[in-house]
């Protein structure tokens, strides 16, 4: 396989939250070829339990990635739907979409109010704007096409990696389920303590499959991997750069719904700088991970994550050395299982 092709078909895959099933084909099929057990949960969890007994680490990426689902359709054919995660309506418009019918995949384009049109000069669109132009020119001919309420959509773009740098559909977060993948192709088994590498389902729409799994293992430690926020771009004050893409591995200091306990973020930075492993601390105070599942369950919790520009669009860019830095430290964070870590459970 050449180089980010496992990557490429990860993006290229559709995977909306709740319908996952592809994407979690695609994972299962390379940890067939990688040689590792693994388990599925009835919600779609994949899940490859290494070592045994306590401390019990849990390593999650989420499957899915944000999209649309049909609501209605119209007299004329057009397609209205709800947004299924964090969808953008401004950066939505005139965008390609894959429409997930049973009959097989269907391709539009994004519609929307034209500006000047909306009510009361209300400039700003939101998803009740938008609508998906599948080239149906009825509700008959859209049903014909297979079409109905509940019908999934997700972006549709091409995948480029050359130069040192990947553009792509979907790296929030299939370059962590990429990246995961990677760390098992190279560790070896960790001696001490177990470790749960997962999978996860419907992160984009709140966490459920990350819940089942911190009700399931219980874990000290939590850890989600991310393709997360770099937004060191024009008109961004130094000040609120939340990462920056090309400079490493981003560790996660807060977010929205976590502050990562500290001993734990020293304890990775440490193994960080043992391995020459190029990082970054992340604040993040208008997002969220699965990582705070974990943190409920009274789980020490943190993130690594792929610094991405403009995640949660149509198309997103990472570096490939901050991709493969996280790869070289996840290798490291399993294999290690912080073992000189103190973890307190009363």
């Amino acid at each position: 396989m050449s180089e980010y092709a496992l990557l490429k078909q990860l993006c290229s895959t559709p995977g909306p939250p709740g319908f996952e099933d592809k994407v979690a084909e695609l994972v299962m099929s390379e940890l067939d070829r990688l040689g590792f057990k693994y388990k599925a949960d009835s919600i779609g969890n994949i899940y490859v339990e290494l070592g045994e007994g306590r401390p019990l680490t849990l390593l999650s990426a989420h499957m899915d990635e944000i999209g649309f689902m049909v609501t209605y359709v119209t007299d004329e054919g057009f397609l209205k739907v709800t947004n299924l995660g964090g969808v953008n309506p401004g950066t939505a418009i005139g965008n390609l979409v894959t429409v997930l019918t049973h009959e097989g995949e269907v391709y539009g384009v994004v519609g929307a109010t034209p500006p000047h049109l909306l009510k009361n000069s209300r400039k700003e669109l939101t998803i009740d704007d938008l609508f998906v132009d599948i080239g149906a020119s009825s509700r008959e001919e859209a049903y014909k096409f297979g079409v109905d309420r509940g019908t999934p959509i997700v972006f549709r773009s091409y995948f480029i990696s050359e130069g040192s740098s990947i553009i792509g559909k979907a790296l929030d977060d299939r370059v962590g389920c990429y990246v995961l993948l990677k760390a098992l192709e190279r560790i070896e088994e960790p001696e001490y303590g177990k470790v749960v590498v997962a999978f996860t389902v419907q992160e984009e729409v709140g966490g459920r499959g990350a819940s089942t799994l911190a009700h399931r293992f219980k874990p000290d430690i939590g850890i989600s991997i991310e393709g997360t926020i770099a937004n060191d771009t024009p008109g961004t004050p130094s000040e609120k750069i939340v990462t920056k893409a090309g400079e490493g591995a981003a560790i996660r200091l807060m977010d929205a719904t976590i502050i990562a306990q500290r001993k734990l973020v020293d304890y990775i930075a440490e193994l960080a700088k043992r391995e020459n492993i190029k990082f970054q601390f992340q604040i993040s105070p208008k997002s969220g991970t699965d990582a705070k599942w974990y943190i409920q369950l009274g789980a020490s919790s943190a993130g690594i994550s792929v610094p991405v520009r403009y995640i949660h669009s149509s198309y997103s860019l990472a570096f490939k050395n901050d991709i493969e830095a996280v790869i070289n430290l996840l290798r490291v964070v399993i294999e290690d299982n912080f073992r000189k870590l103190e973890i307190v459970k009363y």
